[in-house]
């Protein structure tokens, strides 16, 4: 992966050496500029991927530095180097657009830190602008990656495996599309002009298993009064889906096993075998193989099923998917053609960083979630979003810190924000946090937050 560029702006060349020091020890690339005007002219020419900018630059202002940076790449990353003195106008910066601000003299840890959120930022920022320019090339049917290298190599196999009549197996955990990929392979296939029928193991109670499969003659049981066509000869010429697999019953697999092995069955009631041509494709949310050697599912039915096996990767295994997903789910319940509705960056960054343990159909709720709190509004903010994705530190938290660490690293953000908010000013901030000014001053003190500030 090539390396991240950063534009180191600090006319004090001590300080611009530690800089550099301290980036190059992380892999980064740097640009020192020692003025404005040079500044100016090597992002011009070398686009980084973030910017360090000191305030206090010769020739042209740093104030007016971010300005030119901003007019010519608004979803940089800007990050204002500042003193005491100059607070002030690091909180104007920050309302021109610049991500976030270091009061020197800062640690080495803090500027690290700073940085590796500002590149996120950018980042998730430009895949929130790309995702968002092609979102209407995605249609509304099924969604088909080109982002993820995982998925690539998915719709690669997809399309080899479709033109053979094997059967296939495909696993992985629940709510990664198994479903939407077996009707894909279907419809990929030269039988796509035949029916593609579904039946949910799961759903099934044991003792209806083999009349659900395979129909029965009129007068087979008590209720039969009618001869009843089951699933597998619904399927005939086309592809039969059994979606968790997993669940069947002994009995259950043994009957699926003869239909495999010898393309016929018998109705319940019948006496005479019924040919059948389809295609089986199976799934699973479980190990099967797992399964077969806790002896939980037949060998042989697992070694028939196994011909092909496609392992869908968890969405988690495929984060450059996800926004251009949460797009695809949007224009697809999107109601109003003349609505162009958009995630907001603080959204794309929650939607990005959560770890969606519910995968594809998690991320579907979560749009609808989000349509539905959005009425008649077009951006999509983090406020749309379920809550859990409000709670995104459990996700990117860094785990070698204890509770004490979280919840201070969790009040310094809050009152740091507050305070940038309501423009340094106590009582305001005090106000919005439903505090007292005297509280907030102690907490302010006893935290070490160092930001001077106005007093009314």
């Amino acid at each position: 992966m090539k390396p991240f560029n950063i534009l180191v702006v600090e006319d004090d060349s001590s300080m611009g050496f530690v800089l550099d020091e301290c980036l190059k020890r992380e892999q980064y690339t740097t640009m020192l500029a020692a003025d404005g005007q040079k500044a100016v002219d090597l992002f011009k020419r070398e686009l980084p991927d973030l910017v360090l900018l000191d305030l206090i630059i010769p020739k042209i202002s740093g104030m007016q530095v971010l300005e030119h940076i901003k007019a010519i790449n608004p979803n940089i990353a800007v990050i204002i180097l500042t003193g005491n003195a100059t607070i002030n106008t690091a909180v104007e910066a920050m309302k021109k657009g610049a991500y976030d601000f270091l009061t020197k003299p800062f640690e080495v840890e803090e500027l690290l830190l700073t940085v590796k959120k500002g590149l996120d930022h950018t980042r998730v920022n430009q895949e929130n602008q790309n995702a968002r320019n092609h979102s209407k090339e995605l249609g509304s049917s099924l969604y088909k990656s080109r982002n993820s290298s995982n998925m690539k190599i998915m719709d690669e196999l997809i399309e080899s495996i479709a033109s053979c009549d094997d059967t296939i197996l495909i696993e992985g955990e629940s709510g990664t599309g198994k479903s939407l990929i077996a009707k894909e392979i279907h419809n990929l296939s030269s039988r796509k002009d035949g029916p593609f029928v579904r039946i949910d193991c799961a759903a099934l109670p044991a003792n209806l298993i083999e009349s659900e499969l395979f129909g029965y003659e009129k007068g087979a049981f008590t209720g039969a009064v009618n001869r009843k066509p089951g699933k597998v000869e619904r399927a005939n010429g086309g592809t039969l889906f059994l979606d968790e697999i997993s669940t069947l019953d002994i009995n259950g697999q043994a009957a699926l096993l003869s239909l495999i092995q010898n393309r016929e069955f018998e109705r319940i009631g019948g006496n005479s075998p019924q040919a059948v041509n389809t295609r089986v494709i199976a799934a699973s949310n479980q190990n099967l193989k797992q399964m077969v050697k806790d002896k939980l599912f037949r060998h042989d039915l697992y070694y028939r099923l196994n011909v092909f096996t496609i392992d869908l990767p968890s969405l988690k295994e495929r984060i450059e998917d996800i926004i251009p997903l949460a797009y695809f789910f949007i224009n697809k319940y999107n109601q109003d053609d003349d609505r162009d509705i958009i995630l907001s960056t603080e959204a794309a960054m929650k939607i990005k960083h959560y770890e969606w343990p519910g995968n594809i159909r998690e991320l579907e709720n979560a749009i609808k979630h989000a349509l539905i709190l959005l009425k008649d509004e077009e951006l999509i903010t983090s406020a749309h979003l379920p809550l859990e994705l409000n709670q995104g530190y459990w996700a990117v938290r860094d785990k070698n810190l204890g509770l004490k660490q979280i919840l201070e690293r969790t009040e310094i953000s809050v009152i740091q924000q507050a305070l940038l908010e309501n423009d340094l000013n106590v009582k305001a901030c005090a106000k919005a946090l439903k505090m007292s000014q005297r509280t907030l001053y102690y907490r302010i003190d006893k935290l070490g937050i160092g930001l001077p500030v106005k007093v009314e």
